[in-house]
Order: C-alpha cells, then sequence, then structure tokens
C-alpha cells in the first residue's frame, strides 16, 4: 500500500495522537514530526490560572509551532513519509477557546500572516473519544502538569474539534472513533487504522472499530 507522503494526526488531549505517531514512524521508518509542549514556560501556569496565562502560552505554541513547521516545510518533506501529531490550525483552534475577544483580535492578525506559509498535508486522520477517556487516559500518561484538566474544559475542546472537522476540506480525512483503539497496548491497531488509509477512495471516511465507512 502506497501511503500518503505526509499525514497529520490530530484530536483533542489525550485522545492518542503522539502514541499513534510514535507507532506508525517506527513501522514505516517515518520522519516524525512532535508538538513540543515541554518547552514551553508559561503552560504549567495556564493549568493553573488559565486567563493569567493563556496569552502567553498561545503565542508560544504559535511561533515555535511556526518555527517548527518552516522547517518541515525547507526540508525534505517529500523525501520520505513524514508523520505529525498536530495541524498547524492547532494553536488557533485553542486560542479562541482561552484567549479574551481583544487577546483574539492581536493573536489573529500574527496567525493569518504564519499559516499561510505552513505546509499542507496529504492526509489528516482526526481522532476523537468521549471526554471520560480522555481523562483516563490523561491520567494514565501521569504528566503533573495535565491532573489538574477540569472534564469542561475538555468537552469544550472536543466540541470545538468536532465543529472544525466537520467542515474540513482541505485535505482528505479520516475520523476515527480511539475509544475503539488502544494505540499503546495492541499491536495489531495501527495496522487496522492504516488498512483503513489504504481502502479510503473518498475524501472522507469514518472508522469505529472493525466498521468503515467510506461514502461515495
Amino acid at each position: 500500500m502506497e501511503l500518503p507522503r505526509y499525514i497529520v494526526v490530530e484530536g483533542p488531549i489525550g485522545v492518542g495522537k503522539t502514541t499513534l505517531v510514535e507507532r506508525f514512524a517506527t513501522r514505516h521508518n517515518a520522519r516524525k514530526v512532535l508538538e513540543i509542549f515541554e518547552e514551553n514556560p508559561f503552560l504549567p501556569g495556564f493549568y493553573r490560572d488559565r486567563a493569567r496565562y493563556a496569552f502567553q502560552t498561545e503565542m508560544f505554541f504559535l511561533l515555535s509551532r511556526y518555527q517548527q513547521q518552516t522547517g518541515l516545510a525547507q526540508g525534505d518533506l517529500f523525501a520520505r513519509h513524514t508523520v505529525s501529531d498536530y495541524l498547524f490550525v492547532k494553536t488557533r483552534l485553542f486560542a479562541g477557546l482561552t484567549l479574551s475577544d481583544d487577546e483574539l483580535t492581536l493573536y489573529d492578525r500574527i496567525y493569518t500572516m504564519l499559516e499561510a506559509q505552513v505546509a499542507k498535508p496529504d492526509l489528516v486522520i482526526y481522532l476523537h473519544a468521549p471526554v471520560e477517556v480522555l481523562l483516563e487516559r490523561i491520567h494514565r500518561r501521569g504528566r503533573q502538569m495535565e491532573q489538574t484538566i477540569e472534564a469542561s474544559y475538555l468537552e469544550d475542546l472536543s466540541r470545538i474539534y468536532a465543529n472544525y472537522f466537520r467542515e474540513f476540506d482541505d485535505a482528505p480525512l479520516l475520523t476515527v472513533n480511539a475509544a475503539t483503539f488502544n494505540f499503546a497496548a495492541d499491536p495489531t491497531a495501527v495496522d487496522r487504522l492504516l488498512e483503513a488509509v489504504g481502502r479510503m477512495t473518498t475524501r472522507r471516511a469514518y472508522l469505529e472499530g472493525a466498521v468503515f465507512v467510506d461514502p461515495a
């Protein structure tokens, strides 16, 4: 099966994006582009006091992800398969949830200038799962600063992602119920997902467990 050159995996916090990317990259010797969140000095403060640290947090993510993405575009993007655990638009989705109106106006002016220079993926895999599944996975992976994340925040984030991907048409899209996959523990999970990728004949397809829907 000939896989798309540049695949992006997206979805809310705790859904399994990075685990899937790691497994895929290992299986296919692909270059991986991972979100760098540990370097954001404002993130621990954001989880304690969202209103106080939101603008600094989102601006740091915007600029660091832009730097990472431009490096990707200037490198060997088409030399071999590349898989990433975020879309650049993620910065705007989170900003829309966390920033005040005045902050968002300034943020959008910068985001618009940068977004036009970012490479577009050949396929997007959108993972979603119920909030209780996200909370359980967040707790299990044990990142200390994430343990204060509230269910209401994840509900808002999941809704924003669902609304965005409902209208998404920038690349072929495979929507996956990640609650029916355990990429960390099940060695067949990546194979089953990639099999669905190979079966896609339209720009939008859906995968839930063993059920694959590719509406023609």
